[in-house]
């Protein structure tokens, strides 16, 4: 999923914005598996129900559910809302829930969008954002495939693996997703943190800046993306070279080139990206939405990634 931004309006932006309440029991880790279509899902459970598997998204800033689980729900869709996502922005019915959980933490009278069937193998029943994360620690430790989210106040210093490198997150002009600095063979640029996005995908100004030509051998097309709009994106894949983020240096990188909507509506400039979980997966991230910061550093379960200096501005 990722990349989901939202404009909301009326009743259900009220009870987003005053209407929920948080659990905030934490148990000690939920399993982070492999859908058939690559993206990373957690247990979910919606209106005491479930488990059903659902992307948690620091990429959405609010929950969304899918048509083919509103209807295995019985749901009633309420007013239409706008909702911009990676291919743009689109109307989409919108579905208000008695509660939603993932690691005993509950949102309660939850606003959710309501998604377009998927394009793909996926089996998600929907997307858990920003809107749970809030007011917790969410610990994803990719190579252990697992996730926790922990209540605030809680000892940071026990959740951090050694040689952490912390990242102070920019922000975006319409939405509640986090930057951070990247490089790609020695340019400079923002990346999106998303572990909603399966893969990492590049600007196509960004490519050029960094001297990737997506039109050369050694790329070739990929399958297209498909957004809440359900309008079809292009993109090539292939090489990229060198990428640089968080103290990490990783090299012979493969990624999309591509040219998305939230690229441009964004605000962070030209040289941009979307950090997917491809390139997380050896890696443990500790994630403080409210905080706007993040962490980096080598998980228990994997080797430790190659270190460098972190980026800064």
């Amino acid at each position: 999923m990722g990349l989901m931004r939202i404009k909301v309006f009326g009743l259900f932006a009220s009870l987003a914005a005053i209407g929920a309440t948080l659990g905030l029991d934490a148990r000690a880790e939920v399993p982070l598996w492999l859908a058939k279509d690559n993206h990373l899902v957690v247990p979910a459970y919606v209106n005491s129900a479930g488990p059903y598997p659902f992307i948690l998204d620091t990429g959405a800033d609010e929950s969304a559910i899918y048509a083919w689980f509103a209807t295995k729900l019985k749901l009633t869709p309420g007013k239409s809302e706008d909702l911009s996502g990676q291919t743009g922005t689109t109307s989409t019915p919108t579905y208000l829930l008695q509660s939603v959980s993932v690691d005993g933490r509950t949102l309660r009278n939850a606003f959710a969008f309501g998604l377009p069937n998927r394009h793909d193998s996926g089996e998600e029943a929907g997307v858990v954002g920003n809107d749970l994360m809030d007011g917790a620690l969410a610990v994803f430790d990719f190579p252990c495939r697992t996730v926790s989210l922990y209540p605030q106040p809680t000892d940071l210093k026990r959740l951090l693996p050694p040689r952490a490198t912390a990242i102070e997150g920019g922000t975006i002009r319409d939405g509640t997703l986090l930057t951070l600095p990247v490089e790609i063979n020695g340019v400079r640029g923002v990346a999106f943190l998303d572990t909603g996005s399966r893969d990492s995908r590049i600007s196509p100004v960004f490519a050029r800046a960094a001297k990737i030509d997506p039109a050369g051998s050694a790329f070739r097309d990929a399958e297209p993306i498909f957004g809440a709009n359900s309008k079809a994106a292009p993109s090539r894949i292939g090489p990229i070279g060198q990428v640089r983020f968080a103290g990490v240096v990783m090299t012979n990188v493969t990624a999309r080139v591509m040219d998305l909507a939230a690229f441009h509506s964004a605000g962070v400039g030209e040289h941009v990206m979307i950090l997917g979980t491809d390139l997380m997966q050896d890696r443990r991230l500790v994630y403080d939405h409210t905080a706007k910061r993040m962490w980096f550093g080598a998980s228990a379960c994997g080797k430790p990634p190659s270190l460098g200096p972190p980026l800064t501005g």
